[in-house]
């Protein structure tokens, strides 16, 4: 259930996607679009102008649902490993008492009464 709420934010970022383009062609100051420049890359010619805004709102929200998926796909593995060695437990313990319970009670008890009654008095 888990992965399939991952894979519904998956589909909600790619339509997500399509309304950031377009707002990115909305907004522009002086014919250029708006730009997020981070600072320690822009030293290099490429990054100089910064990244556009949906870009970086693109990374930033892809970044938290594949992070969330892996989460979650990792916690699925560790439970079903958790499943499957509580089960080959159950299995061992329920073989241990079938067992027991076929084995034939011994004759040779010897059944005694050694209790003795004392009164308390005061």
């Amino acid at each position: 259930m888990k992965l399939l709420k991952y894979l519904v934010f998956i589909l909600i970022l790619i339509g997500s996607l399509i309304f950031l383009v377009e707002l990115n062609n909305l907004n522009t100051v002086d014919g250029q679009p708006i730009s997020i420049k981070v600072p320690y890359l822009v030293s290099y010619p490429e990054y100089a102008d910064g990244f556009n805004v949906w870009m970086v709102l693109v990374g930033t929200l892809t970044a938290g649902v594949l992070i969330g998926f892996f989460l979650a796909l990792f916690q699925i593995i560790s439970q079903k490993s958790e499943v499957i060695s509580i089960r080959s437990k159950l299995r061992r313990l329920q073989v241990e008492l079938d067992s027991l319970r076929n084995q034939a009670i011994d004759d040779d008890i010897i059944l005694s009464d050694d209790t003795k009654s004392e009164l308390i008095e005061e």
